[in-house]
């Protein structure tokens, strides 16, 4: 356990603070106009391999995958240090995104063989816990480091945790596969490998997922990359549902799960968990350092209400699952909570005291931490044993997606809110600059009140969908059938009781 939460810890640590400082990276290679790319090319490289992994877990076992996962975390994040340009730098950060890919999907998988329903909830709270850490510390270090000190210390601090990490995953994580007769041989395990299964859904997640990042940013949402991306991805997809369902032997994705009836439901909330979690922490910083001027550090700690209430109501909301066993309730909680903090976000102004929007961030991390909760437990108590691996895989990559979709979302309907109220009012030069204009509008003091009126009317209106993710999940989990199950404290008061009326 100890070596999945410092592995997630340092996934989710270094994802934020290279992201923190790739203007600054970005700068010192003159290269500006492909610093997004530093966090793009990590996010690909940590969606697309998810689906694989839990598949993978089945074949070659859990620590191989484990292990090796973290090799390659390790070899691109020590190329990341060692990059002397910004294609090389953006090449280790697509090999950093597959490595850290296990810390997520395979993390999952080993806390679902090492636990029991009625305590894998408390141990996938800790988990998410080390995650929210995680991203509670990167943007602030990040921002200290990327000023202060050289941005490469961002990746030699997540070399030394990969290592303590890796020697405590080798030392510790041995056991068979369960509910499974695992191949003995690696040349036996490789035969075993769906390659083809494996290369379209890369291709697939590939596509989908570099249209929704480069979409409305390098390409106008209509433009022919961007659909074409979006055409060939979508035309693959019943390709490989036919191989997946008819051809493979080992498939990468079981098809037949969708035949049961609370899979289709797990994959839509494990969705909008990751879309939640994304729209919660879209807008929050940028209004604290466009409206309220605050620079990356305090913006940062200003963060830390949303990211720690997240962590922590995921721990506690998994005692109150553990406890209650109600899995439908506390995901009509989890989404009624997210939905009021989002929908405060409406009452948010250019005058609103820091300390009354920490508040309502407070409510809706409350509400992102409860939401993961019923989505990592359900697909598991959905399916049989030997089954949880792959679903498990695939659910990873479905709440990644979510957020990257989100994220697009967001920022489309943001920035075209706010260069609208904009148009006719300031010139057509400054307001092409969409984004660019909100991040530097201290440059233009003659139009600062249009500027952050827009602003803060463009958080409200694309507050809107952060509400709707809320308010569709706890909908959703309302169909779920079969997940509720009866506490053990329950269970012992039971047959106690039994024990006492035989004697």
């Amino acid at each position: 356990m100890l070596s999945l939460w410092i592995g997630n810890f340092t996934a989710y640590f270094n994802e934020t603070t290279a992201t923190t400082a790739m203007h600054i990276i970005g700068a010192d290679f003159n290269d500006l106009a492909n610093q997004n790319w530093i966090a793009t090319s990590y996010l690909l490289g940590f969606t697309v391999t998810q689906t694989l992994l839990g598949k993978f877990s089945d074949i070659f076992g859990r620590a191989k995958v484990f292990n090796a996962t973290m090799f390659i975390f390790g070899a691109g994040t020590l190329w990341c240090g060692l990059a002397n340009s910004m294609n090389s730098l953006i090449g280790a950060r697509l090999l950093q995104g597959i490595g850290a890919a296990g810390r997520q999907s395979v993390g999952v998988i080993v806390i679902l063989d090492l636990t029991t329903p009625d305590t894998r909830g408390l141990w996938l709270g800790f988990f998410n816990l080390a995650s929210a850490i995680g991203l509670a510390i990167g943007p602030v270090l990040g921002a200290v480091l990327s000023v202060d000190a050289d941005w490469r210390w961002i990746f030699w601090i997540t070399l030394m945790l990969i290592g303590l990490t890796l020697a405590i995953g080798t030392a510790s994580l041995r056991y068979p596969v369960p509910h499974r007769k695992q191949s003995i041989g690696l040349l036996a395990q490789l035969k075993e490998v769906d390659y083809i299964g494996c290369v379209l859904s890369v291709a697939i997640s590939s596509m989908i997922c570099i249209a929704i990042e480069m979409g409305n940013k390098m390409f106008p949402w209509k433009s022919a990359p961007i659909i074409t991306l979006f055409v060939v991805g979508g035309l693959l997809i019943p390709v490989f549902v036919y191989y997946e369902l008819r051809v493979a032997e080992q498939p990468v994705v079981d098809i037949r799960l969708f035949s049961i009836p609370n899979i289709p439901i797990t994959c839509l909330i494990n969705f909008l968990t990751g879309a939640g979690y994304f729209g919660s922490v879209f807008f929050l910083p940028r209004y604290f350092i466009d409206i309220k001027d605050s620079g990356l550090v305090l913006s940062g700690l200003q963060m830390f209400g949303l990211i720690l209430s997240l962590g922590f109501a995921s721990v506690v909301g998994a005692n109150i699952l553990s406890q209650t066993g109600q899995v439908r309730l506390v995901g009509v909680v989890g989404g009624a909570l997210y939905a009021l903090g989002s929908g405060l976000m409406f009452l948010v102004g250019r005058s609103t005291p820091a300390a009354t929007v920490i508040g309502f961030s407070v409510i809706t991390g409350f509400g992102s931490g409860i939401l993961y909760q019923p989505s990592l437990v359900v697909g598991p108590m959905s399916v049989k044993p030997n089954q949880v691996a792959g679903i498990s895989g695939f659910l990873s990559f479905l709440r990644t997606l979510g957020g990257t979709f989100a994220t697009a979302l967001l920022t489309a309907i943001f920035e075209t809110s706010f260069t609208n109220q904009l148009r006719g009012k300031l010139p057509d030069s400054l307001v092409n600059q969409g984004l660019g204009l909100a991040d530097n509008h201290a440059q233009y003091p003659q139009y600062s009140d249009q500027i952050l009126n827009a602003l803060v009317k463009g958080y409200h209106v694309g507050t809107a969908p952060a509400v709707a993710f809320g308010v569709i999940y706890a909908i959703a989990v309302l169909f779920l059938r079969n997940v509720d199950f009866v506490p053990l404290w329950r269970r012992r008061r039971l047959a106690a009781k039994e024990e006492t009326e035989r004697s």
